[in-house]
């Protein structure tokens, strides 16, 4: 789906000659127009009119070709104010922020005017019968410029929290210090994640019906960004997404996160914890079409190949299509020299091929990583805390396990019974004791240092054997002190290099602790344990979430890995030959199973080896760009790991699909 600006009347016909052949080199299918998108406020019916028409004249060129026609408006609260004001005769009322600051051209969405300016201009372009029509991930609460996090605290939605409060009225600096407030959270809280969570759905639900009325078939499509910051409004995924719904199913692009090229070892960290996450809030019925976001567009934002793999890479979402923003958003059209055609077409045929495979993200298997997208309400904050105090933390051993080799699948709410599950940030505070006891008694557990020092904040550090949790800062190293050897390396060493040092000091129950590892000083002075398993049951890494590059090491991998073999039942896929950056996803639906392994380093990997369960078989099928249409593959077993004898290309991905029933 190619995102493209149309000027009207601005070499109009050369440019649209331009995109048929661009859409037919490059194998296009959608075309997702414009509508004005340098004019960042509320335009006018009259102001969108010459883009419609415009629109419509495309329409009729494309759809012989069998290229559909989608249209994406930009705007609907508005990005930011982008030093504009309203119009006159659009007597909308303004967000306010936390603060009490005001924009100039942002909305509250409460607004009645603006609502009925919204479905009035989105049914107007529903007119056209567009296969789909775009809701920008402007549609939030948060990250509107230069509102400081975002809104709305106006007048009116303060009389509103004060209403569901019970109180005549509420100062805004009383309410944002009460929802903000540490410790147990405050009803204020409540309120305003409640609030939010209602308008969104409601509003999402105006636009639906406008849509709809018009034009039953298109589908509503709603472009999304981080979704832990997503969860300090109380997003209602399914709310949301149900609310669009109409003949048609809504779709939805989940952020990919890199707007510029960085390294694949970044990206892969930042898309385990924002992309995957996304997908697994989603409802399953709704498909997505995840975005290759360019700025400032062309090649000087990114590499064909960076941005092939993230094409690739983006089918672990279970996408169905992509949508590409590639070209510049000032008019230009199509860059000759940018090229991109050629690697659009030699994609397509890998791209369709994983794609008829039907990944889900709800398939997926291996370790739990257990999410909610409820954990706003239930965070314990500092005090003096901004809104940023409500992201949760919860995504940090899907990213981690990934990083490893460990195949590991996002659990919304509650896990599967039995197997390992993962815990990290303040995730089990969603949780009342008898369902923690359970947890803990069900599975074997993963604890990063939050998930414990929250655990103990509870009063239920016994559940882990801790006596006493308390953070602390210094310059570290960590020795291996259980006489294992680890990467090959005997009483290895760790040092958290890119933190700060900050590790949680850990005191246990006598007799319920093996210790891996301890945390020592420079001069090797011992300070606390280090790595540990309790009670047989539970594995402790004793460290917080900051400066996570720090953790990345064989030895840490080496620990993990055996730790997980040694422990869980239900053993999850590892890649168990050495390959940083090389992650396993395991998808399992009925009788069908398929394998992807995407490298995230620059490094190019000859053979792997993988361990958790016996895959010798001979009906495997391999999917690579170089192989699209697949190379039949027999895996062999080497003691009780299996060999996948094939080449791992720097920055691609690569699918194992297994042909005969299991």
């Amino acid at each position: 789906m190619l995102r493209f600006v149309l000027q009207p009347d601005h070499l109009e016909q050369q440019r649209l000659e331009e995109l048929v052949e661009f859409c037919q080199q490059g194998r296009v299918d959608d075309v997702m127009f414009f509508i004005d998108p340098l004019n960042l406020r509320h335009i006018t019916l009259e102001e969108a009119k010459p883009w419609m028409e415009m629109i419509g004249r495309a329409k009729r060129l494309l759809e012989p070709m069998g290229v559909t026609t989608s249209i994406n408006p930009l705007n609907t609260l508005l990005h930011d104010s982008a030093y504009n004001s309203l119009l006159e005769g659009q007597s909308f009322r303004l967000m306010v922020d936390p603060y009490g600051n005001q924009a100039t051209t942002v909305v509250c969405p409460l607004c009645p005017e603006w609502r009925k300016y919204i479905t009035e201009i989105y049914a107007y372009y529903a007119t056209l019968q567009p296969y789909s029509l775009w809701v920008e991930d402007d549609f939030r609460l948060h990250n509107h410029s230069p509102l400081v996090w975002g809104g709305c605290f106006c007048e009116d939605h303060m009389r509103e929290y004060a209403r569901q409060a019970g109180v005549e009225s509420l100062e805004r600096q009383d309410f944002v210090r009460g929802l903000l407030a540490s410790g147990d959270p405050h009803e204020y809280r409540r309120i305003w994640l409640d609030s939010c969570r209602q308008v969104m759905v409601e509003l999402a639900e105006a636009i639906g019906e406008a849509v709809h009325q018009v034009s039953p078939n298109t589908r509503i499509g709603l472009m999304t960004s981080v979704p832990s910051v997503h969860a300090a409004e109380a997003r209602d995924w399914h709310g949301i997404m149900k609310a669009f719904d109409g003949k048609q199913s809504a779709i939805v692009r989940p952020h990919l996160p890199a707007y510029m090229e960085t390294s694949g070892i970044h990206y892969s960290w930042e898309f385990n914890g924002t992309s995957r996450l996304t997908a697994a809030f989603l409802p399953e019925y709704t498909e997505m079409f995840p975005e290759i976001e360019n700025v400032p567009y062309t090649s000087y934002s990114k590499s064909k190949a960076f941005q092939k793999y993230q094409v690739e890479t983006a089918l672990l979402l279970g996408s169905r299509g992509i949508t590409l923003n590639i070209i510049d958003m000032v008019g230009n059209g199509l860059y000759p020299e940018e090229q991109a055609t050629s690697w659009l077409s030699e994609e397509k045929d890998f791209l369709n091929a994983v794609a008829s495979l039907s990944l889900h993200t709800k398939n997926m298997t291996g370790v739990q990583v257990l999410v909610s997208e409820r954990s706003s309400y239930h965070l314990h904050t500092k005090s003096d805390n901004s809104m940023e105090a409500l992201y949760p933390q919860e995504t940090f051993w899907a990213s981690l396990l990934s990083a490893y080799g460990v195949a590991n699948t996002y659990a919304v709410e509650w896990p599967e019974s039995g197997g390992v599950i993962a815990l990290s940030g303040q995730i089990l505070r969603k949780y009342d004791e008898s369902q923690i006891r359970e947890l803990f008694e069900s599975h074997v557990v993963l604890l990063e240092g939050d998930a414990v020092h929250t655990l103990y904040a509870m009063g239920l550090g016994s559940l882990c054997g801790v006596t006493q949790a308390v953070w602390r800062e210094a310059q570290t190293i960590e020795q291996i002190i259980n006489k294992h050897e680890y990467s090959g390396i005997k009483e290895g060493r760790m040092r958290p290099y890119l933190v700060s040092g900050r590790y949680l000091d850990l005191q246990y129950e006598p007799g319920t602790v093996d210790i891996i590892s301890q945390i020592a000083n420079v001069r090797g002075e011992a300070l606390c344990p280090g790595m540990t398993i309790v009670n047989g049951r539970i594995f402790i890494l004793p460290y917080g979430q900051d400066g996570f590059q720090g953790l990345l090491n064989p030895i840490r991998r080496a620990v993990l890995q055996e730790t997980i073999g040694m422990l869980g039942l239900a053993k999850p896929l590892m890649i168990t030959s050495y390959a940083p950056h090389l992650s396993v996803y395991e998808f399992r639906a009925g009788n069908r199973q398929s394998i992807a392994i995407a490298n995230h380093s620059l490094d190019d990997i000859e053979g792997i080896e993988l361990s958790g369960t016996d895959l010798t078989d001979d009906s495997w099928k391999l999917l690579s760009r170089h192989e699209p249409l697949g190379q039949q593959m027999a895996l062999q077993s080497i003691g009780d790991r299996t060999a996948i004898n094939a080449r791992f290309p720097a920055l691609t991905l690569t699918v194992l699909h297994r042909q005969k029933q299991i």
